[in-house]
């Protein structure tokens, strides 16, 4: 026996505490939760004083402290202070709290934008309103020439960079060609464009002029991005629709695989108004509504 108050074997004290002796060895290790060797038989005993230790480390472990900071405090002395340690685990938490929304944030408007997808995805252009109107932070292309993601690298980079703000979700990404460009059939990239939030501020930050749509899900299994371009120009004409915005390809996936197959999935969004008089404007139009 290492003496009356440590007196608890390891077994029996990881027991009480409902935990393992490799994370006791491990407490050990660091410093933080050190047991007594008994000169007699070699044993480790705890005190039941250490309970409370160990509670205090596991609780603070499972906050996200790290065992630096714990260390810091059960070894800093009286010029650590209990609240002051308190304050600064509960302000970290609130980092991460913060980070934590921004993650599902954007994992919930990419499945908003999924969500869409799916049900758009005929192999067809379909007129769609959307729920709300799309905000967008946009970035000029100034590379020359600027058909192909892999042409306007630079561009792409600036882009990045500049998404590093509140508000702004870089994936998914996309370009965008300019309407008198597209009507004549020149698929230059004029932006760059990522989604904003309605909080987003700053430069490059757009509203599309409006909820009605034209939408076209694209896979690599359509072939020629140009052929769902062609699709959409002659279901403009057939429908008496003309656009009122840029068209934006969105990139959700872009890939070579090992075999240099390309796999891709676009959602091609562009704002229209039909060409007729404003009392007529929506009368005969199919529109897929949320």
């Amino acid at each position: 026996m290492a003496g009356e108050e440590y007196c608890i074997s390891a077994g029996a004290f990881a027991r009480m505490c409902q935990t393992t002796r490799d994370t006791l060895r491990y407490y050990e290790k660091q410093g933080i939760l050190v047991p007594k060797k008994s000169e007699k038989n070699g044993y480790h005993y705890y005190s039941y004083a250490q309970i409370s230790s160990y509670y205090f480390i596991s609780t603070f472990r499972g906050l996200g402290c790290s065992v630096e900071d714990i260390k810091e405090y059960l070894l800093g002395g009286e010029e650590v202070r209990f609240d002051g340690f308190v304050d600064r685990q509960y302000a970290a938490l609130l980092m991460q709290q913060r980070e934590l929304e921004r993650r599902i944030g954007i994992i919930g408007n990419t499945r908003k934008l999924l969500e869409q997808i799916r049900k758009n995805d005929t192999g067809k252009p379909e007129l769609y309103e959307q729920p709300e109107i799309f905000r967008l932070k946009v970035t000029k292309v100034l590379s020359d020439p600027a058909t192909s993601f892999s042409e306007i690298s630079t561009d792409i980079h600036r882009h990045l960079k500049e998404c590093a703000h509140p508000g702004i979700q870089a994936f998914p990404m996309g370009a965008s060609i300019g309407r008198e460009d597209f009507q004549k059939e020149q698929y230059v990239y004029r932006e760059v464009f990522s989604f904003a939030d309605a909080q987003a501020s700053g430069p490059g930050i757009r509203e599309l002029p409006g909820r009605l749509t034209i939408v076209m899900v694209c896979r690599e299994k359509d072939g020629d991005i140009r052929l769902a371009y062609q699709k959409i120009r002659n279901y403009l004409k057939e429908q008496a629709l003309q656009l009122s915005s840029d068209l934006y390809s969105l990139s959700i996936v872009n890939v070579i695989d090992p075999n240099a197959e390309r796999k891709y999935l676009k959602y091609i969004i562009a704002c229209v108004e039909p060409v007729k008089s404003i009392s007529e404007r929506y009368r005969g139009l199919k529109i897929t509504r949320k």
